[in-house]
This record gives structure tokens, C-alpha cells and sequence, in this order.
């Protein structure tokens, strides 16, 4: 049998619903910011990284133009355009096939990285150093084994610039492992591994062409975390004029081994053996041409041959420019 309600308990839950009705509790709401964060492109480096990265590829930018123009005897402007962080796979599909593409390699890093120049550009600094007039190529193609060896002195001169870029971070001895033409045949990381790429724009006269620096992360992992120290603004240390003093006769009595080179020739070793008394060896230096003077391995200075006090001498005539040592290596 089912229970009736009296009148006071039916005022008492008529009272208790309307005062469930009229609460209405506050709610504290706090925004809170949110971030996107992309997992299939994670960002390895950091802003302070970056900056420091900028700073270094503009050096080798500046740097590199100024060989070029005097190498292609025109004038060359390199700009930096970006620097990017991307998975390798992404990297490798925006290249153009074909592409000229240099592996390089260091001693002191584990793994490689990519230096990309489009084929136009190759084509062009050849036309320019074959005596041509370097103007812009119609067709795009592979570039030919003797093609090949002309670009790869302006290439390993690129390198060499890029390592003297990074002296102050990391010295990398930058070296060509192979060259390719097709971007399927390079796999030099795994696909979905990170990659900064450094992107530049190669100005000449009226004609512009993409040059790309590809290094994956694990190349740069061992070195990343010394760009945000290196650059910071550094605390100089002011010596003493007795300190000073004394570096200066270090300095003084420092030696080092000079030597003049008066030529270079290259013969088979059947040549060598065949060789006679009065015989005449032809060697690569022009007649006129200055004589390198070598500093513990460098050359250094431009001199020319004589005599003194019945010893063969040298006489020094101007120091080598850094761009010409930079050719010379």
C-alpha cells in the first residue's frame, strides 16, 4: 500500500524544488593559453639557436659572394633567405630532378649533410669559367663527369668558407663525400628525422638561383647546445702592459718553417725514371708569376727569387689577401 502525503510534507518539498531552481552557482573560469604544437614537425631549436645559426650562414653568405665575383669575374650577391626545421622526407620531395646535390662529410661529426645548388647555376659558373658569357641555361640537364670537376673546385672553396663561418662554434673540416643528381639516391637520414635547412639565393646580374645547406639534427646535436653560449656577448678580459709585453716576445721568438715554392710539376713515375741530365720539366707556374711563400703549411706571402751573399734568397713582395689564400687552400 502506497504512502500518502500530508499537506506540511508536500509544502516541504514544494519549497525544497523552487530553492534548487533559484541556486545557480558561480563557476571561476581562468583562460588559459594554448599552444599549437605540430608532432610531425617539432621545433629541436631554439630561438637563441636559430639567431646564432643566422648569424653564421650570413657570415659564409657575405663570404662566399665575395669569391664567387671574383672567381666569375661579375659581380655576386648571396642572401640568406630562411632557416627552417623540417622532417629529412619533406626536404628530399621539394628537391628538383635532376639537382646538384654534394654530400659532405666531417672528422669530427657522426653522419652528413647535403650542400644543393640548382643545376641552372651549376651550368652557369661553368659557362662563366669555360670563358663563356654566363648567361642563363634554356634547358635543364645532368651535369657531365668533366662539368662535374670544374664545379667541384667551387664547391669544396663553398666548403672550406662554411668551416672558417663555424670556427668560432666548432671547427668542421667540411669535406665532399660523392655527388648526385637525383635526390632518390640520397638517404643520408631517416625520413621522419629533423632537419634544419638553410636556404640562400645566389643574385647573378639579373638572374637569381636557390642554394640549400641540409643538416640533419643528430648532426648538429653535439654542437647545438654550444650556439646560445658562444654568442653571448662576451666578457672581454683587459691584460696588463707587462702581460701584454710578454705575449709580444713569445710571439717574437716563436719559429716557424718558411718555405718558397719556385714550382709545381706532376709526372708519372715512368717519366721520373726516364729522366736525364739536362732534360727540361715544365712546371705550372706562368713565367712572371710570383713565388708562394709557405708559413708553417699556408701560403702567406707573394715573393720573388734571387741572391744574397752567394745564397739563393726570396725577396717578399705583398702578403696574400684571404681571399686569395682561400684559393690558394
Amino acid at each position: 500500500m502506497s504512502k500518502i502525503l500530508t499537506q506540511d510534507e508536500i509544502d516541504a518539498l514544494l519549497r525544497s524544488v523552487s530553492a534548487a531552481q533559484s541556486y545557480e552557482p558561480v563557476a571561476e573560469t581562468k583562460e588559459r593559453s594554448i599552444h599549437l604544437y605540430d608532432f610531425k614537425h617539432p621545433d629541436r631549436i631554439s630561438k637563441d639557436q636559430l639567431r646564432a645559426l643566422r648569424t653564421i650562414h650570413d657570415t659564409f653568405a657575405r663570404s662566399f659572394g665575395t669569391y664567387l665575383s671574383s672567381t666569375l669575374r661579375t659581380l655576386v650577391d648571396i642572401n640568406l633567405l630562411s632557416i627552417d626545421q623540417a622532417t629529412y622526407s619533406e626536404y628530399m620531395l621539394s628537391l628538383s630532378v635532376p639537382s646538384c646535390i654534394y654530400i659532405v662529410a666531417s672528422k669530427n661529426l657522426k653522419g652528413s649533410a647535403i650542400l644543393e645548388v640548382s643545376p641552372q647555376f651549376a651550368l652557369t659558373v661553368v659557362d662563366r669559367l669555360l670563358g663563356g658569357t654566363g648567361n642563363r641555361v634554356g634547358s635543364i640537364r645532368e651535369l657531365t663527369i668533366i662539368e662535374q670537376n670544374i664545379l667541384r673546385k667551387v664547391a669544396e672553396s663553398a666548403l672550406s668558407i662554411l668551416t672558417d663561418s663555424w670556427r668560432q662554434i666548432f671547427r668542421m673540416n667540411l669535406y665532399i663525400e660523392s655527388f648526385e643528381s637525383n635526390p632518390q639516391f640520397v638517404q643520408i637520414a631517416p625520413a621522419s628525422e629533423t632537419a634544419a635547412v638553410v636556404s640562400f639565393e645566389i643574385v647573378i646580374r639579373d638572374m637569381t638561383f636557390p642554394m640549400n645547406l641540409c643538416f640533419p639534427y643528430f648532426v648538429l646535436d653535439p654542437l647545438i647546445q654550444n650556439l646560445s653560449t658562444s654568442w653571448a656577448s662576451p666578457v672581454t678580459k683587459r691584460i696588463s702592459h707587462h702581460e701584454f709585453e710578454e705575449l709580444q716576445t713569445r710571439i717574437r721568438l716563436t719559429r716557424l718553417p718558411i718555405t718558397a715554392q719556385f714550382g709545381s710539376s706532376h709526372l708519372s713515375m715512368k717519366d721520373i725514371m726516364r729522366l736525364q741530365p739536362g732534360d727540361v720539366i715544365r712546371i705550372d707556374e706562368r713565367r712572371g708569376e710570383g713565388l708562394k711563400v709557405w708559413v708553417n703549411g699556408r701560403v702567406k706571402f707573394w715573393g720573388e727569387p734571387g741572391a744574397s751573399n752567394s745564397k739563393r734568397a726570396v725577396r717578399i713582395l705583398r702578403r696574400v689577401t684571404a681571399l686569395e689564400e682561400a684559393n690558394l687552400g
